[in-house]
């Protein structure tokens, strides 16, 4: 059971454009990190670096998603 300061932050309505613009961010941050990764001038390591800080971004991001289906399913909303 996530505590009720979870649910209660995850329990907005779809339309939320603090959510939305959460999410756009995170886009457009693995998007860049991928973009600086494929970079032709970066070395090895530097590729390594931005490969790294975009895996982050998508885990977090599927940390948020996966935490606000839940929330909504634990309290019977679907959207």
């Amino acid at each position: 059971m996530l505590p009720q300061e979870i649910i209660h932050g995850f329990a907005f309505d779809k339309d939320n454009p603090l959510w939305k613009a959460t999410l756009m961010l995170l886009d457009a941050s693995i998007e860049s990190e991928t973009a600086y990764a494929l970079a032709k001038e970066n070395k090895g390591e530097d590729r390594a670096y931005h490969c790294g800080r975009a895996e982050a971004l998508n885990s977090f991001k599927a940390v948020l998603l996966t935490t606000r289906d839940t929330v909504l399913k634990d309290i019977g909303r679907t959207e």
